[in-house]
C-alpha cells in the first residue's frame, strides 16, 4: 500500500528525472551536433558532452533505484537488484564526478592569472594536465571495479547467511568486511572533490588580484576581461557548493546501507544526490551565450507548437 510519502517521493523523483534528462540531453545533443557539423570538437566541449551523458545515466540509475525501493521493496535488497543498483550508481557517479573535476581544472588553468613558475608550467600544459587527470580517473576506475566486484561478493555471502537465519559472528565479520570495502570507494570521490575545491580557490584568488590590477586600466578591456573571470568563477563556486552538497548525500547514502531500517534516509538521498549535477547542467547552459540562445529557441519552439495544438483543438 502506497502512502502519501511514497507518492510524494515518486512525484519528485520523476519530476527530477524529466528535468535532468531534458537538460543533460539538450547539452549532450547540442555538442554532438556541433561535433558532426565541424568534424572536430574542443577538449572542454568533449568533457561537457560526456559529462551530460554520464549524468543521464545517473538519472536512470536513481529512478530505477527509487521505483524499486518504493514499489518493489521486497526485491530491493535482493542480490540481483543490489548488483544492478550498486554497479550503475558507482559507474555513473564516478564518471560524473571525475569529468566535472576535469572541467574545473581546465577552467582554472585557462582563466586564472598567476606569475608563479609552477602555475605557468601547468597553464602552458593545460591539455596534458587534463589528459593526466583522465588517465588517473581510468586507473582509479580499474581499482574501483575490482573493489566493487569484491564488495558484491561479500554482500552475496552476507545475504545467504541472513536468509538462513545464521546470525553468528561470521555475519558480523562479513558486515565489517563490507564496511571496510566501502571506504576506498569513497576515496575516489574525495580526491576529485579536493582538486575541485583547490581550483575554485585559485580562480577566486585570481579574480581578486585581477580586479585590483585592472582598476587603473581602460574601462572596455577591463570589463571584458573581468566579465570572463567573473563568469568562470561563478560557475566554479556554484559547482563546488553543489559538489559539496552531492558529496555529503553520497556519504549519507553509504552510511544508510549499514542501518537496520533506513528506507526514509534512502529516499531522501535518492532525491538529493542527482539534484546537484542537474542544477550544475542548467548553470552551464545559462552561462554560455550559444547554449542559452539554443535553449531559449527550443523553449519558444515548444511554446509555439503547444499554442498551435490548442488552436487546432479549438477549431475542431
Amino acid at each position: 500500500m502506497l502512502t502519501s510519502l511514497h507518492l510524494f517521493f515518486l512525484f519528485m523523483a520523476f519530476s527530477q528525472f524529466v528535468l535532468g534528462i531534458w537538460g543533460n540531453g539538450f547539452l549532450g545533443l547540442i555538442h554532438c551536433i556541433h561535433w558532426i557539423k565541424r568534424s572536430k570538437i574542443s577538449l572542454p566541449d568533449f568533457i561537457i558532452m560526456n559529462q551530460a551523458f554520464s549524468r543521464i545515466f545517473l538519472q536512470c540509475a536513481v529512478i530505477f533505484d527509487g521505483v524499486t525501493l518504493v514499489l518493489y521493496s521486497y526485491f530491493y535488497y535482493g542480490m540481483t537488484v543490489s548488483q544492478i543498483s550498486e554497479t550503475s550508481w558507482s559507474f555513473s557517479n564516478y564518471l560524473t564526478t571525475w569529468l566535472s573535476t576535469c572541467l574545473s581544472v581546465f577552467y582554472c588553468l585557462k582563466t586564472a592569472i598567476f606569475s608563479h613558475p609552477a602555475f605557468l608550467w601547468l597553464k602552458w600544459r593545460t591539455f596534458q594536465v587534463v589528459a593526466c587527470i583522465l588517465l588517473t580517473c581510468e586507473l582509479f576506475f580499474c581499482f574501483n571495479t575490482v573493489l566493487l566486484i569484491r564488495k558484491l561478493d561479500i554482500y552475496s555471502g552476507l545475504l545467504k547467511m541472513i536468509l538462513t537465519a545464521n546470525y553468528t559472528e561470521n555475519v558480523r565479520r562479513k558486515e565489517r568486511e563490507l564496511y571496510v570495502f566501502h571506504l576506498p570507494s569513497l576515496l575516489w570521490t574525495v580526491i576529485p572533490f579536493i582538486l575541485s575545491l583547490f581550483s575554485c580557490f585559485l580562480l577566486t584568488l585570481s579574480l581578486r588580484r585581477h580586479t585590483r590590477m585592472m582598476g587603473h586600466q581602460v574601462t572596455a578591456s577591463r570589463d571584458v576581461s573581468t566579465k570572463a573571470h567573473v563568469r568562470a568563477t561563478i560557475v566554479k563556486i556554484s559547482f563546488s557548493l553543489l559538489f559539496l552538497f552531492h558529496f555529503v548525500f553520497i556519504l549519507i547514502r553509504t552510511a544508510s546501507m549499514f542501518l537496520p531500517d533506513a528506507k526514509v534516509i534512502s529516499m531522501i538521498t535518492l532525491l538529493a544526490a542527482p539534484l546537484s549535477p542537474s542544477v550544475h547542467t542548467f548553470i552551464l547552459i545559462l552561462q554560455s551565450k550559444i547554449l542559452k540562445q539554443a535553449f531559449l529557441r527550443l523553449l519558444w519552439l515548444k511554446k509555439d507548437s503547444m499554442k498551435a495544438g490548442v488552436r487546432a483543438s479549438l477549431t475542431h
